[in-house]
Protein backbone atom coordinates (compact mmCIF):
# COMPACT_ATOMS: atom_id res chain seq x y z
CA UNK A 1 0.00 0.00 0.00
CA UNK A 2 2.96 2.58 0.81
CA UNK A 3 4.52 1.69 -2.66
CA UNK A 4 1.09 2.57 -4.28
CA UNK A 5 0.95 5.78 -2.46
CA UNK A 6 4.22 6.40 -3.18
CA UNK A 7 3.54 6.14 -7.09
CA UNK A 8 0.78 8.02 -7.06
CA UNK A 9 2.56 10.78 -5.39
CA UNK A 10 5.60 10.68 -7.72
CA UNK A 11 3.22 10.79 -10.62
CA UNK A 12 1.38 14.04 -8.95
CA UNK A 13 4.69 15.53 -8.46
CA UNK A 14 6.16 15.22 -12.60
CA UNK A 15 2.30 16.18 -13.48
CA UNK A 16 3.35 19.64 -11.25
CA UNK A 17 6.59 19.85 -13.13
CA UNK A 18 4.96 19.91 -16.42
CA UNK A 19 2.45 21.89 -16.02
CA UNK A 20 4.94 24.29 -14.42
CA UNK A 21 6.68 24.28 -17.51
CA UNK A 22 3.83 25.51 -19.70
CA UNK A 23 3.17 22.04 -20.72
CA UNK A 24 6.33 22.37 -23.68
CA UNK A 25 8.58 19.73 -22.69
CA UNK A 26 7.33 16.35 -22.86
CA UNK A 27 6.51 14.26 -19.66
CA UNK A 28 9.20 12.02 -18.16
CA UNK A 29 9.22 8.44 -19.65
CA UNK A 30 10.91 5.24 -19.40
CA UNK A 31 14.53 5.57 -20.12
CA UNK A 32 14.71 4.17 -24.17
CA UNK A 33 17.75 5.43 -24.67
CA UNK A 34 19.59 2.92 -22.60
CA UNK A 35 21.72 5.25 -20.90
CA UNK A 36 23.20 7.06 -23.71
CA UNK A 37 22.20 10.55 -22.55
CA UNK A 38 23.85 9.56 -19.03
CA UNK A 39 27.02 8.19 -20.64
CA UNK A 40 27.25 11.18 -22.64
CA UNK A 41 27.32 13.46 -19.90
CA UNK A 42 29.96 11.20 -17.99
CA UNK A 43 31.86 11.47 -20.68
CA UNK A 44 32.06 15.26 -20.70
CA UNK A 45 33.06 15.02 -17.17
CA UNK A 46 29.40 15.25 -15.75
CA UNK A 47 28.39 18.25 -13.25
CA UNK A 48 32.20 19.22 -12.94
CA UNK A 49 32.52 20.12 -17.00
CA UNK A 50 31.16 22.73 -18.85
CA UNK A 51 27.63 21.84 -18.94
CA UNK A 52 27.25 21.91 -14.77
CA UNK A 53 24.19 20.21 -12.85
CA UNK A 54 21.60 19.02 -14.79
CA UNK A 55 18.42 21.46 -14.24
CA UNK A 56 15.94 19.11 -15.49
CA UNK A 57 15.40 15.22 -15.88
CA UNK A 58 15.54 13.06 -18.47
CA UNK A 59 13.22 14.21 -20.96
CA UNK A 60 11.78 11.39 -23.95
CA UNK A 61 8.73 11.13 -26.62
CA UNK A 62 10.68 13.76 -28.82
CA UNK A 63 10.41 13.13 -32.50
CA UNK A 64 11.61 9.93 -33.52
CA UNK A 65 11.27 8.75 -29.64
CA UNK A 66 14.11 10.96 -29.18
CA UNK A 67 14.87 12.11 -25.60
CA UNK A 68 16.84 14.73 -24.07
CA UNK A 69 18.49 16.93 -20.66
CA UNK A 70 19.12 20.08 -19.93
CA UNK A 71 21.74 20.75 -17.99
CA UNK A 72 23.27 24.68 -16.72
CA UNK A 73 24.91 25.79 -19.80
CA UNK A 74 23.33 23.34 -22.52
CA UNK A 75 21.51 20.06 -23.52
CA UNK A 76 21.99 16.46 -24.49
CA UNK A 77 19.82 15.47 -27.36
CA UNK A 78 19.52 12.04 -28.07
CA UNK A 79 18.04 9.70 -30.76
CA UNK A 80 18.36 5.88 -31.91
CA UNK A 81 19.42 7.64 -35.74
CA UNK A 82 21.61 10.22 -34.05
CA UNK A 83 22.87 8.52 -31.06
CA UNK A 84 23.66 11.24 -27.77
CA UNK A 85 25.52 14.83 -28.41
CA UNK A 86 25.49 17.85 -26.73
CA UNK A 87 24.39 21.09 -27.75
CA UNK A 88 25.25 24.43 -26.40
CA UNK A 89 25.95 28.20 -27.21
CA UNK A 90 25.62 29.76 -30.60
CA UNK A 91 24.84 26.55 -32.29
CA UNK A 92 22.44 25.38 -29.44
CA UNK A 93 20.27 28.99 -30.21
CA UNK A 94 20.60 28.42 -34.04
CA UNK A 95 19.39 25.35 -34.13
CA UNK A 96 16.47 26.53 -31.30
CA UNK A 97 15.66 29.39 -33.96
CA UNK A 98 14.32 26.71 -36.06
CA UNK A 99 12.50 24.26 -33.87
CA UNK A 100 15.08 22.12 -32.37
CA UNK A 101 14.71 18.62 -33.71
CA UNK A 102 11.28 18.94 -35.05
CA UNK A 103 13.00 21.70 -37.56
CA UNK A 104 14.47 20.45 -41.27
CA UNK A 105 17.86 19.92 -39.29
CA UNK A 106 16.82 17.49 -36.45
CA UNK A 107 19.04 15.55 -34.26
CA UNK A 108 22.61 16.78 -33.97
CA UNK A 109 25.06 14.02 -35.40
CA UNK A 110 28.30 14.93 -33.59
CA UNK A 111 29.48 17.15 -31.22
CA UNK A 112 31.12 20.53 -31.50
CA UNK A 113 34.07 21.53 -33.08
CA UNK A 114 35.56 24.65 -32.78
CA UNK A 115 38.92 24.00 -33.91
CA UNK A 116 38.20 25.95 -37.19
CA UNK A 117 39.51 29.10 -38.29
CA UNK A 118 39.64 31.96 -36.61
CA UNK A 119 38.28 29.88 -33.93
CA UNK A 120 34.91 28.96 -35.53
CA UNK A 121 32.52 26.04 -34.45
CA UNK A 122 30.91 23.67 -36.36
CA UNK A 123 28.01 20.87 -35.75
CA UNK A 124 26.68 18.39 -37.98
CA UNK A 125 22.97 17.83 -37.82
CA UNK A 126 20.89 15.17 -39.85
CA UNK A 127 19.64 17.93 -42.22
CA UNK A 128 22.74 20.30 -42.20
CA UNK A 129 25.26 21.85 -40.55
CA UNK A 130 25.59 24.89 -37.98
CA UNK A 131 28.93 26.83 -38.22
CA UNK A 132 29.72 29.62 -35.90
CA UNK A 133 32.61 31.92 -35.73
CA UNK A 134 32.49 35.63 -33.61
CA UNK A 135 32.71 37.35 -36.84
CA UNK A 136 30.00 36.14 -38.46
CA UNK A 137 27.81 35.03 -35.70
CA UNK A 138 26.20 31.04 -36.14
CA UNK A 139 24.39 29.94 -39.64
CA UNK A 140 22.64 27.33 -41.39
CA UNK A 141 24.52 25.73 -44.36
CA UNK A 142 22.95 22.70 -46.43
CA UNK A 143 22.34 21.65 -49.80
CA UNK A 144 23.80 22.67 -52.87
CA UNK A 145 25.15 25.96 -51.62
CA UNK A 146 27.40 23.66 -48.62
CA UNK A 147 28.36 21.43 -51.61
CA UNK A 148 30.12 24.05 -53.54
CA UNK A 149 31.41 25.95 -50.18
CA UNK A 150 33.27 22.57 -49.76
CA UNK A 151 34.50 22.89 -52.88
CA UNK A 152 36.53 26.34 -52.33
CA UNK A 153 37.95 24.55 -48.94
CA UNK A 154 35.00 25.20 -46.82
CA UNK A 155 35.61 28.07 -44.05
CA UNK A 156 39.40 28.14 -45.01
CA UNK A 157 38.74 29.08 -48.67
CA UNK A 158 38.44 32.81 -49.93
CA UNK A 159 34.41 32.93 -48.67
CA UNK A 160 35.26 32.36 -45.54
CA UNK A 161 32.23 31.67 -42.51
CA UNK A 162 28.34 32.17 -43.97
CA UNK A 163 27.22 35.22 -42.80
CA UNK A 164 23.37 34.86 -42.84
CA UNK A 165 20.67 32.15 -44.15
CA UNK A 166 19.74 30.88 -47.53
CA UNK A 167 17.37 32.87 -48.85
CA UNK A 168 15.55 30.34 -51.31
CA UNK A 169 12.55 33.04 -52.21
CA UNK A 170 14.43 34.44 -55.32
CA UNK A 171 13.39 34.38 -59.09
CA UNK A 172 12.75 30.78 -60.57
CA UNK A 173 13.12 29.15 -57.28
CA UNK A 174 16.90 30.14 -56.91
CA UNK A 175 18.46 30.47 -53.79
CA UNK A 176 21.54 32.98 -52.36
CA UNK A 177 23.32 32.35 -49.25
CA UNK A 178 26.05 35.53 -48.36
CA UNK A 179 29.82 34.66 -47.25
CA UNK A 180 32.29 36.92 -45.46
CA UNK A 181 33.89 36.91 -48.70
CA UNK A 182 31.24 36.65 -51.41
CA UNK A 183 27.77 35.26 -52.72
CA UNK A 184 26.79 31.93 -53.53
CA UNK A 185 23.93 31.47 -56.07
CA UNK A 186 22.02 27.71 -56.71
CA UNK A 187 19.35 27.85 -59.36
CA UNK A 188 18.21 23.95 -60.00
CA UNK A 189 19.03 24.86 -64.47
CA UNK A 190 22.62 25.70 -63.64
CA UNK A 191 23.92 24.47 -60.46
CA UNK A 192 25.36 26.66 -57.53
CA UNK A 193 28.05 28.51 -58.09
CA UNK A 194 30.29 31.49 -56.37
CA UNK A 195 30.09 35.79 -57.15
CA UNK A 196 32.95 37.71 -55.38
CA UNK A 197 35.30 40.56 -56.00
CA UNK A 198 35.11 42.72 -58.61
CA UNK A 199 32.85 40.74 -60.74
CA UNK A 200 30.19 40.84 -57.80
CA UNK A 201 30.21 44.55 -57.35
CA UNK A 202 29.45 44.82 -61.18
CA UNK A 203 26.85 41.86 -60.86
CA UNK A 204 25.40 43.99 -58.19
CA UNK A 205 24.73 46.78 -59.88
CA UNK A 206 23.65 45.40 -62.81
CA UNK A 207 20.99 43.81 -60.58
CA UNK A 208 21.99 40.32 -59.71
CA UNK A 209 20.13 37.53 -60.69
CA UNK A 210 17.16 39.70 -61.86
CA UNK A 211 18.85 41.63 -64.31
CA UNK A 212 19.25 40.14 -68.24
CA UNK A 213 22.05 38.30 -66.93
CA UNK A 214 19.93 36.15 -64.83
CA UNK A 215 22.09 33.43 -62.63
CA UNK A 216 26.14 32.38 -62.78
CA UNK A 217 26.20 29.34 -64.74
CA UNK A 218 30.18 28.99 -64.16
CA UNK A 219 32.85 30.43 -61.46
CA UNK A 220 35.19 32.25 -62.09
CA UNK A 221 38.03 31.69 -64.35
CA UNK A 222 41.27 33.94 -64.21
CA UNK A 223 43.84 33.55 -66.82
CA UNK A 224 47.28 35.69 -66.82
CA UNK A 225 49.61 36.68 -63.97
CA UNK A 226 50.48 40.30 -64.45
CA UNK A 227 48.01 41.61 -66.29
CA UNK A 228 45.29 39.17 -65.66
CA UNK A 229 41.70 38.90 -67.18
CA UNK A 230 38.59 36.92 -65.11
CA UNK A 231 35.58 35.80 -66.71
CA UNK A 232 32.47 34.78 -65.11
CA UNK A 233 30.02 32.97 -67.35
CA UNK A 234 25.71 33.72 -66.86
CA UNK A 235 22.69 32.79 -68.09
CA UNK A 236 22.40 35.99 -69.98
CA UNK A 237 25.79 36.85 -71.03
CA UNK A 238 29.40 37.19 -69.65
CA UNK A 239 31.21 39.59 -66.99
CA UNK A 240 34.53 39.87 -67.58
CA UNK A 241 37.48 41.84 -65.44
CA UNK A 242 40.71 42.69 -66.62
CA UNK A 243 43.79 44.90 -65.19
CA UNK A 244 43.94 47.22 -67.07
CA UNK A 245 40.74 47.84 -68.40
CA UNK A 246 38.48 47.30 -65.79
CA UNK A 247 35.50 44.86 -65.93
CA UNK A 248 32.68 44.73 -68.68
CA UNK A 249 29.65 43.16 -69.33
CA UNK A 250 28.96 41.16 -73.05
CA UNK A 251 25.27 40.15 -73.01
CA UNK A 252 24.35 37.39 -74.93
CA UNK A 253 23.84 37.63 -78.92
CA UNK A 254 20.32 37.80 -79.58
CA UNK A 255 19.10 38.93 -76.33
CA UNK A 256 17.94 42.69 -75.84
CA UNK A 257 20.71 43.79 -73.92
CA UNK A 258 23.13 42.80 -76.88
CA UNK A 259 25.21 45.82 -77.57
CA UNK A 260 26.15 46.56 -81.32
CA UNK A 261 27.84 49.84 -81.94
CA UNK A 262 31.28 49.88 -84.96
CA UNK A 263 33.39 47.54 -83.15
CA UNK A 264 30.92 44.91 -82.02
CA UNK A 265 28.45 44.17 -85.11
CA UNK A 266 24.97 42.22 -85.25
CA UNK A 267 26.21 38.09 -84.93
CA UNK A 268 25.45 36.76 -87.54
CA UNK A 269 26.18 39.92 -89.28
CA UNK A 270 22.77 39.44 -91.68
CA UNK A 271 20.68 38.50 -88.90
CA UNK A 272 16.91 39.03 -88.82
CA UNK A 273 15.38 38.28 -85.74
CA UNK A 274 12.27 35.74 -85.76
CA UNK A 275 10.07 37.04 -83.46
CA UNK A 276 9.14 40.81 -85.43
CA UNK A 277 5.49 42.31 -85.57
CA UNK A 278 4.30 44.99 -86.89
CA UNK A 279 4.50 48.11 -85.04
CA UNK A 280 2.84 51.21 -86.79
CA UNK A 281 4.00 51.29 -90.37
CA UNK A 282 6.98 49.28 -89.10
CA UNK A 283 8.59 45.92 -87.59
CA UNK A 284 9.76 45.69 -84.35
CA UNK A 285 10.17 42.31 -81.93
CA UNK A 286 7.28 41.50 -79.87
CA UNK A 287 8.41 42.86 -76.24
CA UNK A 288 9.96 45.77 -77.59
CA UNK A 289 6.92 46.90 -80.02
CA UNK A 290 4.30 46.24 -76.84
CA UNK A 291 6.36 48.61 -74.87
CA UNK A 292 6.70 51.42 -77.87
CA UNK A 293 2.83 51.11 -77.87
CA UNK A 294 2.58 51.33 -74.02
CA UNK A 295 4.74 54.36 -74.46
CA UNK A 296 2.81 55.74 -77.71
CA UNK A 297 -0.60 55.42 -75.79
CA UNK A 298 0.40 57.18 -72.34
CA UNK A 299 1.76 60.06 -74.49
CA UNK A 300 -1.32 60.58 -76.33
CA UNK A 301 -3.38 60.64 -72.94
CA UNK A 302 -0.90 63.82 -72.28
CA UNK A 303 -2.17 64.86 -75.42
CA UNK A 304 0.99 64.18 -77.33
CA UNK A 305 1.60 62.00 -80.65
CA UNK A 306 4.38 60.14 -81.73
CA UNK A 307 4.49 57.72 -84.91
CA UNK A 308 6.81 55.61 -85.75
CA UNK A 309 9.43 56.35 -88.95
CA UNK A 310 12.47 53.08 -89.37
CA UNK A 311 12.23 50.09 -87.37
CA UNK A 312 13.97 46.71 -87.92
CA UNK A 313 16.10 47.09 -91.50
CA UNK A 314 17.36 43.82 -92.70
CA UNK A 315 20.75 43.14 -94.11
CA UNK A 316 20.29 44.41 -97.79
CA UNK A 317 17.90 47.42 -96.23
CA UNK A 318 21.06 48.59 -94.71
CA UNK A 319 23.90 48.45 -97.38
CA UNK A 320 21.05 50.44 -99.51
CA UNK A 321 20.38 52.89 -97.30
CA UNK A 322 24.18 53.74 -95.97
CA UNK A 323 25.35 53.49 -100.00
CA UNK A 324 22.89 56.30 -100.29
CA UNK A 325 24.36 58.40 -97.33
CA UNK A 326 28.20 57.84 -98.85
CA UNK A 327 26.72 58.84 -102.23
CA UNK A 328 25.12 61.74 -101.19
CA UNK A 329 27.89 62.93 -98.34
CA UNK A 330 30.84 60.78 -98.67
CA UNK A 331 32.10 57.85 -96.45
CA UNK A 332 33.41 60.14 -94.06
CA UNK A 333 30.28 61.73 -92.73
CA UNK A 334 28.13 59.17 -93.62
CA UNK A 335 29.62 57.03 -90.85
CA UNK A 336 28.46 59.71 -88.26
CA UNK A 337 24.76 59.01 -89.46
CA UNK A 338 24.60 55.71 -90.87
CA UNK A 339 26.19 52.15 -89.09
CA UNK A 340 27.48 49.81 -92.48
CA UNK A 341 25.30 47.01 -92.96
CA UNK A 342 25.71 44.53 -89.92
CA UNK A 343 26.82 46.68 -87.67
CA UNK A 344 22.92 48.55 -87.41
CA UNK A 345 20.88 48.36 -84.18
CA UNK A 346 17.81 48.57 -86.56
CA UNK A 347 18.98 45.24 -87.67
CA UNK A 348 18.31 43.82 -84.25
CA UNK A 349 14.50 44.94 -84.18
CA UNK A 350 14.81 46.90 -80.99
CA UNK A 351 15.12 49.64 -82.26
CA UNK A 352 12.62 52.44 -83.85
CA UNK A 353 13.04 55.89 -85.02
CA UNK A 354 10.09 58.18 -83.99
CA UNK A 355 8.81 60.99 -85.01
CA UNK A 356 5.93 63.29 -85.09
CA UNK A 357 2.81 63.11 -87.66
CA UNK A 358 3.06 65.93 -89.16
CA UNK A 359 6.34 65.46 -89.79
CA UNK A 360 7.98 68.12 -88.19
CA UNK A 361 11.75 68.02 -87.15
CA UNK A 362 11.65 64.84 -88.80
CA UNK A 363 15.14 62.62 -88.14
CA UNK A 364 16.04 66.45 -87.38
CA UNK A 365 17.77 67.18 -83.67
CA UNK A 366 15.11 69.49 -83.36
CA UNK A 367 13.34 66.94 -82.43
CA UNK A 368 14.13 67.10 -79.25
CA UNK A 369 12.78 70.27 -78.36
CA UNK A 370 9.22 68.90 -79.69
CA UNK A 371 6.39 67.94 -77.41
CA UNK A 372 6.61 63.75 -78.74
CA UNK A 373 10.65 64.81 -78.42
CA UNK A 374 10.42 65.86 -74.98
CA UNK A 375 8.39 63.48 -73.77
CA UNK A 376 10.32 60.71 -75.15
CA UNK A 377 13.87 62.17 -73.66
CA UNK A 378 12.06 62.27 -70.15
CA UNK A 379 9.97 58.96 -70.23
CA UNK A 380 11.16 56.31 -72.41
CA UNK A 381 13.03 54.81 -69.90
CA UNK A 382 10.35 54.12 -67.97
CA UNK A 383 9.45 51.74 -71.08
CA UNK A 384 12.74 50.00 -71.30
CA UNK A 385 13.97 52.60 -73.85
CA UNK A 386 16.76 54.91 -74.07
CA UNK A 387 17.66 57.31 -76.71
CA UNK A 388 20.81 55.27 -77.78
CA UNK A 389 22.68 58.41 -79.36
CA UNK A 390 22.80 61.08 -76.58
CA UNK A 391 24.30 64.43 -77.61
CA UNK A 392 27.88 65.48 -76.58
CA UNK A 393 28.38 61.19 -77.30
CA UNK A 394 29.81 60.62 -80.68
CA UNK A 395 33.49 60.10 -79.04
CA UNK A 396 31.86 56.69 -77.21
CA UNK A 397 28.91 55.72 -79.84
CA UNK A 398 30.81 57.05 -83.12
CA UNK A 399 27.37 58.74 -84.07
CA UNK A 400 25.97 62.22 -84.12
CA UNK A 401 23.31 63.32 -81.52
CA UNK A 402 19.70 61.44 -82.60
CA UNK A 403 16.75 62.32 -80.52
CA UNK A 404 14.23 60.11 -82.07
CA UNK A 405 16.59 57.06 -82.28
CA UNK A 406 15.22 54.70 -79.24
CA UNK A 407 16.83 51.66 -78.58
CA UNK A 408 15.03 48.71 -76.55
CA UNK A 409 17.26 47.46 -74.03
CA UNK A 410 14.54 46.25 -71.00
CA UNK A 411 12.83 48.68 -68.29
CA UNK A 412 15.63 47.03 -65.84
CA UNK A 413 18.59 48.28 -67.63
CA UNK A 414 16.76 51.52 -68.91
CA UNK A 415 15.74 52.14 -64.90
CA UNK A 416 19.41 51.34 -64.04
CA UNK A 417 20.85 53.72 -66.64
CA UNK A 418 18.55 56.52 -65.50
CA UNK A 419 19.00 56.27 -62.32
CA UNK A 420 22.98 56.00 -62.77
CA UNK A 421 23.03 58.79 -65.26
CA UNK A 422 24.57 56.41 -67.77
CA UNK A 423 24.83 58.21 -71.35
CA UNK A 424 25.40 55.19 -73.15
CA UNK A 425 25.57 51.85 -72.87
CA UNK A 426 29.08 51.66 -73.59
CA UNK A 427 29.57 53.22 -70.29
CA UNK A 428 27.03 51.05 -68.62
CA UNK A 429 28.14 48.02 -69.65
CA UNK A 430 31.66 49.25 -68.87
CA UNK A 431 32.61 48.30 -73.26
CA UNK A 432 35.04 50.28 -74.65
CA UNK A 433 34.44 53.25 -76.81
CA UNK A 434 33.22 53.08 -79.83
CA UNK A 435 34.02 56.01 -82.59
CA UNK A 436 35.00 54.13 -85.47
CA UNK A 437 35.30 50.76 -87.33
Amino acid sequence: MKNVRFLQWALTVVAALSLSLGGAVPAMAANPDQGAVAAKYASVGGAGSFLGEPITPLRCGLVAEGCYQQYRAGSIYWSSASGAHVSLGGIRARWASFGWERGFLGYPVNEENCTLVNRGCVQDFQGGSIYWSSASGAHVILGGIRARWASFGWERGFLGYPVNEENCTLVNRGCVQKFQGGLIYWQSSVGAHAVHGGILSKYAQMGYENSPLGYPRSEEVCTGTSSKTCTQQYVGGTIVWQTNTGISVIPNTGSIAYVVNKRKPNAPIDRTPSDLVVVGNQYMRTEAGNQLLAMFRDAAANGISMTTISGFRSYATQLAVYNQYVAQYGQAYADTISARAGYSEHQTGLVMDIGNPNGACGLSACFASTPAGAFAADHAWRYGFIVRYTNGYTAITGYAYEPWHLRYVGVRISTAMHNLGSQTLEQYFGLSAAPDY
